[in-house]
This record gives structure tokens, C-alpha cells and sequence, in this order.
């Protein structure tokens, strides 16, 4: 049995073969050996086990090599299998969205449904189970579903959630897990939005989800930060900036709203680092009205920090980059030879 380091390098040189060649479409073992500094028998073992576990597969060469190059074989080039994908689930109180992503990031299928309120967690758990069945491809090519959760952490475990009589702790990677049998990454929605929008984001950025509540994420070097506040619970005068939200929807005016929010979310930037803000959610279908209001707030306190309204209106998306991102690294934890990917 290899060292707990042997595993965590073995772990990880599985990782970034899988994600050069997302990024190059396909490549040779030489390629990948030379890009990654890693051995060609460490490549061809790791390269192996990837084509077994159908992650990967050989191309058929086409060009033949010629006269005046060597004899030898033509250098065969390996791609990510496009049969295998990951499933995003988006749980939110405006409706949830799931999202289906190839191996190599390709949106595959894609759908939203109507608002639901749950009385239950189980009500809650039958509602998110029968999407995901009717969406679900082949199970077993299923690498992973991703799950991006509206509310705070629960103290005991979970997810704040709200349902008909008020929040309560759901737990959506335990009734995910026990339908499917699947692994199941759980993130806060706004994160998963980042995912969607920013997934590089080596320079900083952040993700302002606004739908019937206020939910922000941020990123730097491309690893999602924990943040000290909840931007919603952040109180502008006597008010919490989610509470003057719901004014404004109720109102139908969201002139005071979209000014807090401008102040709040530069601010919070200005606090981390970030270069870059992007807008999402539902929060899109109304900002072109008050656009100058949010601006007149951000600008006033930093003109340094750039911010995008985004068209992404939820996080299913990057709830299937979390799981994404994620693989194979809990696949692989309790299967040193790789023997059992799903």
C-alpha cells in the first residue's frame, strides 16, 4: 500500500492530467509528460488506469508519419471521454436548476422549474430526486453532482433552508448520496455562480447573487475564500442590506436596495482584494433600470474595482464545475488503484 504522500501525489498527478487535457482537447503521452514535469512512466501508468476506468480515450491516428521522419510508431493522442459528465443541481427558493456538463466542460443538457415551497425536508428531498431522475444520463457514467445550496450553514450540519414554516437544516449531500449512490460536492450558491462565471480567477474575483435573498463569493489565485461576513447580513444604517431588499420587492421600487448594494458589495471588494465583481441572479432582470443608482454607490467608494452584470441567473452550471473540479480526488480516496471509478 502506498505512503499517505505517494497517494496524495498519485491523487493529484491524476487531477492535472485531467485538466491539461480539458484545456488542450486532446495530447499525447509525451505531451503531457512534458507539460506537467512528470515522468513518461508515471504518465503511462496514470494515462492507463484512466483509459481502464473509461475516463479517457486513445484517438485513432490520422496522419501517417513521414518518409523522412524516423521509423516508429505515430505518438497516439488521448481525450477525455465526452459519454462521461457531471450533473449540477441548483436548490433555491426561486426555483431549482440543473445543469449537465461533459467531461470536458460542454453543457450538455439544461433545465429550470417553477418556484416550490416544502412544508418537509422530505418534501424538499422527493422534489430535488425526481429532477435529478428525469435529467440523469447513464448513472454509471455519472463522475459527480454538484449541489449549490441558498441559506447559510446550519450549526449542527447542513443547510439553513427556507421552507413554508421557517428555515430549517437540510442536508442535501445525504439524500442526494442515498438515492443515487453518487458522490455529492455541496457549495454555497453564490460559490457555484463564481464557478460559473469566473473559474479562473487568478486575479480576484467575486460573485453578488441576488434572487430573493443576497448570497456572495469570492476567489483568488482560483481557490473560492472563506469569507468573514455574509454581505446580506450587512446593515446599512438600522437595516440588514437583505432586509431592504425585500422592501424594494415588495414595493416594487428598488432604488434604496440597488444604492446599499453598490456601497456593500465595493466595499467588501476593496476588503479582499478583488478586482473583479460580477452581478448574478435574478437580480439581472431589473438592474438595467437602476444601473445608474448601483454605479453613483460603487464608484463613490472605489473606481479600481471593475464589476459585469453576467447573464448566468443560476448556479447550476457551477454546481457541475464544483464536482468538476473536485474529481477525481474523493473517487479516488478509498481506491488506491484507481480500480473502481465510477
Amino acid at each position: 500500500m502506498p505512503s499517505a504522500k505517494q497517494f496524495m501525489e498519485r491523487r493529484d498527478n491524476i487531477a492535472a492530467i485531467i485538466s491539461y487535457i480539458r484545456k488542450r482537447t486532446s495530447a499525447t503521452r509525451a505531451d503531457i509528460s512534458l507539460a506537467l514535469s512528470l515522468s513518461w512512466a508515471c504518465v503511462s501508468e496514470l494515462v492507463k488506469l484512466l483509459i481502464n476506468a473509461g475516463i479517457l480515450i486513445e484517438l485513432t491516428p490520422t496522419e501517417p508519419r513521414a518518409s523522412s521522419e524516423a521509423k516508429g510508431r505515430v505518438p497516439t493522442l488521448v481525450a477525455l471521454n465526452e459519454d462521461k459528465y457531471f450533473l449540477g443541481v441548483d436548490i433555491n427558493d426561486s426555483g431549482i436548476a440543473i445543469s449537465i456538463l461533459s467531461m470536458s466542460g460542454r453543457i450538455v443538457a439544461a433545465k429550470k422549474w417553477d418556484e416550490e415551497i416544502f412544508e418537509t425536508e422530505d418534501e424538499l428531498a422527493f422534489s430535488v430526486c425526481s429532477k435529478i431522475d428525469e435529467m440523469l444520463l447513464a448513472r454509471e457514467d455519472c463522475c459527480g453532482i454538484g449541489v449549490a445550496m441558498e441559506g447559510s450553514r446550519a450549526k449542527g450540519g447542513g443547510w439553513n433552508y427556507p421552507l413554508k414554516k421557517g428555515y430549517a437544516p437540510i442536508s442535501p449531500a445525504s439524500f442526494i448520496e442515498e438515492r443515487f449512490g453518487l458522490s455529492v460536492f455541496v457549495r454555497h450558491d453564490p460559490e457555484c455562480m463564481l464557478y460559473a462565471v469566473a473559474a479562473n480567477g487568478e486575479d480576484g474575483a467575486m460573485a453578488v447573487r441576488v434572487d430573493n435573498g443576497v448570497g456572495v463569493a469570492a476567489m483568488k489565485n482560483g481557490r473560492i475564500l472563506d469569507l468573514p461576513l455574509e454581505l446580506g447580513g450587512v446593515r446599512i444604517g438600522e437595516k440588514r442590506i437583505v432586509d431592504i431588499l425585500r422592501e424594494g420587492i415588495a414595493a416594487g421600487d428598488y432604488n434604496e436596495f440597488m444604492r446599499v448594494l453598490g456601497l456593500g458589495a465595493a466595499n467588501l471588494a476593496m476588503l479582499l482584494g478583488i478586482k473583479k465583481v460580477f452581478i448574478v441572479g435574478e437580480i439581472v432582470n431589473f438592474f438595467p433600470e437602476y444601473s445608474e443608482v448601483f454605479s453613483a454607490a460603487f464608484n463613490s467608494v472605489s473606481r479600481s474595482v471593475e464589476y459585469v452584470v453576467s447573464t448566468v441567473l443560476e448556479a447550476s452550471c457551477g454546481a457541475a464545475r464544483v464536482a468538476m473540479a473536485e474529481y477525481p480526488k474523493t473517487t479516488i480516496e478509498n481506491h488506491y488503484n484507481f480500480g473502481s471509478l465510477r
